[in-house]
């Protein structure tokens, strides 16, 4: 196929607008597009190349599974290699337990399905998953196998493949726009919900094999009438003007998708049509056009074209590590960093992996080796998941800090029967608030940070004999009128509660939340209102039950454990006691003062857990995995049981009930 300067310079915008969106959120709000142009780039090159092989009658599935390998495999084996490496030493059991998962769903190309089904909101963030742009490749791949089949049958029958491809991209566009509100996780992954635009480039490549004449009779016909008025100044451009009208309005649909696309869009929906649209028209528009030579065909953009798939391949890995490591978004400089040498590692990844196995001689040794080098990596990732993590890889005086710490922390905290985690949950199961005796009563009302602290609170309910009632939702505060980006029905749910409390009617509740939470990013000022309008409600509903706000743990600015591991001595086993965090203390303060306000009770969670310059616990028991967090900021199950200790003499002179020191 004669090669088309312009589709390299759309990968390499595909590919730059996807690095800078990963690297720097604030820099491009749309850079996400980028795959969206992968997509149709993928649908016309691909469909191109089987049709004209159809009509010469030199199709063979073969040869064409063989192209893709050899295009494909070269590279996604060498960063599969060496992140299973690298993850080998650097990375905890659960985390490279994690990567061998993927490892092995990226071996057969179906980690698509595989992120779709870790999207509930305790699974790891997708930032810190090291092979999660992967998803991409996977859609592709699936099309590659579905599409060559499809076309050759309806090739073989004679029949309509234009039909066959605006069927079924009429399909997968109904049933994205459909769905993409309620199921935006499943549209965004599931190929049927992107098929529409690999198949929007395969109706291209179509017309421009089959409707050759008519697109150019159209396009003379409408280069005339831009000769004598959009044009009629600038004769140079007037015998190509269609070509230049459409080559400005994909660059234009393209640039302004990346600049001005919100990031908080459900996506893909129609949303995507200005992507996909504005790279069918570059494509259509083809290499002659004035902006495609400047924008797309330069020598930069050649290059990043060149390299833009090992590039993709390799910059997410880099930052999602350092993402890893920092617990939330990893430095400036380290962001950089990671694009700087990704960019080192394409150029030499397509030098000196992926073109000797792509060009050359040996093709079916090439092809066997790939395949086998594929297969082994999934084998192992599979048995590194299944065993997981392959904690071996320690000597025992760093083993014992490395073991799964509360990763089944939702069994700690009644997942899903009085924590309710999955966003389609709303109703706590009636016996987290029924059939109680007639002692006293306490009830627990938070989200994730609120839930953490049960385990304590259950062990000193058991200790001086009161009931725990516990009523949390993962990303749902413990606020009445509160919306929240991961549930949309945290105020019916704020209701829910308030009406089992009614029924309770528990001597006490507590109210602990994150407080500042990335699902309802609230400042201070907005916690004030909120708070003071849910202990107003709660006072009007139950006037004699007590009320108690307990403020924001600290924000591990490194999840404990990884700090741990990060420091460990390993020659002597030991590591720090206390770690940096970010201490909240203006939230706090907020909270406090409310509090004072309505006369209500208030305990701090920053004074148990934190000194006076900013270092907070990292352990909390005797035993070494007794962490005080399983990760930026929810307390272990040893951190909750210490808590409780630390506030039980207060808090039972709160309840009117004797403490332990006073029997």
């Amino acid at each position: 196929m004669k090669f088309r300067p312009e589709i390299d310079g759309l990968r390499a915008f595909a590919v730059i607008s996807a690095v800078i969106y990963h690297a720097f959120p604030g820099a491009l709000s749309g850079g996400y597009i980028g795959v969206d142009v992968f997509f149709v780039i993928s649908g016309y090159l691909i469909t191109s190349i089987l049709i004209s092989e159809l009509q010469a009658e030199k199709f063979s599935f073969s040869e064409f599974f063989g192209r893709r390998v050899r295009r494909i495999f070269p590279s996604l084996v060498f960063v599969l290699a060496m992140t299973s490496i690298f993850g080998w030493f650097f990375m905890l059991p659960a985390e490279y337990s994690q990567l061998g998962k993927h490892t092995a769903a990226s071996a057969v190309f179906i980690q698509n399905f595989v992120f779709w089904s870790e999207s509930g909101y305790f699974d790891p963030s997708g930032e810190t998953k090291l092979l999660l742009h992967l998803w991409s490749l996977a859609v592709e791949e699936q099309y590659y196998l579905l599409w060559p089949l499809a076309l050759w049958f309806v090739w073989q029958k004679n029949a309509s493949i234009l039909k066959l491809m605006i069927g079924v991209a009429v399909f997968s566009f109904i049933l994205n726009i459909a769905f993409v509100s309620g199921e935006t996780e499943a549209v965004f992954f599931w190929p049927i919900g992107r098929f529409w635009e690999l198949l929007l480039g395969a109706v291209m490549a179509w017309m421009s094999i089959f409707r050759k004449e008519f697109l150019e009779s159209s396009r003379q016909k409408i280069d005339r009438i831009l000769a004598s008025t959009l044009f009629r100044y600038t004769p140079s451009l007037a015998n190509t003007g269609a070509y230049n009208v459409l080559s400005f309005t994909g660059i234009a649909l393209l640039f302004g998708g990346v600049l001005f696309l919100p990031e908080g869009i459900v996506y893909p929906g129609i949303w995507a049509l200005i992507p996909v649209l504005g790279s069918a028209f570059v494509i259509a528009g083809g290499a002659e056009p004035l902006l495609s030579r400047v924008v797309l065909s330069n020598k930069v953009a050649l290059w990043f074209g060149a390299v833009s798939y090992p590039l993709y391949l390799w910059h997410w890995p880099l930052l999602s590590y350092g993402n890893l490591a920092n617990a939330e978004r990893a430095s400036v400089v380290f962001r950089v960093s990671a694009v700087l040498l990704s960019i080192f590692l394409a150029w030499f990844t397509y030098h000196f992996v992926e073109n000797p196995f792509r060009f050359g001689a040996y093709k079916k040794q090439k092809i066997q080796a790939l395949c086998l080098g594929l297969v082994l990596l999934g084998g192992f990732g599979w048995v590194n998941y299944k065993f997981d993590g392959l904690e071996f890889r320690f000597p025992a005086n760093v083993r014992q800090f490395t073991d799964n710490v509360d990763f089944k922390w939702s069994s700690y905290v009644q997942g899903n029967t009085c924590y309710l985690e999955e966003a389609e949950l709303l109703l706590h199961d009636p016996s987290c608030y029924q059939g109680r005796g007639e002692g006293v009563k306490v009830a627990l009302w938070g989200d994730s940070h609120g839930a953490a602290l049960y385990p304590g609170l259950k062990a000193l309910s058991e200790q001086h004999n009161f009931e725990l009632i516990q009523l949390t939702h993962a990303a749902c505060p413990s606020l009445f009128g509160v919306t929240s980006g991961y549930r949309k029905d945290c105020p019916e749910n704020a209701e829910q509660v308030l009406r089992e409390l009614s029924q309770a009617k528990p001597d006490l509740i507590i109210l602990h939340s994150s407080w500042k939470h990335d699902d309802y990013p609230l400042t201070p000022e907005e916690l004030r209102a909120s708070l003071e309008n849910t202990v107003d409600r709660l006072k009007a509903t139950l006037p004699e039950s007590k009320l108690l706000l307990i403020g924001p743990v600290p924000r591990w600015q490194i999840s404990p454990q990884r700090e741990s591991f990060i420091n460990l001595d390993r020659l002597s086993g030991k590591v720090s006691e206390m770690q940096p965090a970010t201490m909240l203390r203006d939230y706090e303060a907020t909270i406090k003062n409310v509090a004072l306000e309505q006369s209500i009770g208030f305990m701090s969670a920053l004074d148990v857990f934190c000194n006076e310059q900013g270092e907070c616990l990292a352990r909390v028991g005797d035993k070494p995995t007794d962490f005080t967090a399983i990760d930026y900021g929810h307390i272990s199950k040893a951190g909750s049981e210490y808590f409780a200790t630390h506030i039980a003499t207060n808090l039972l002179a709160y309840l009117g009930l004797q403490s332990a020191e006073n029997r």
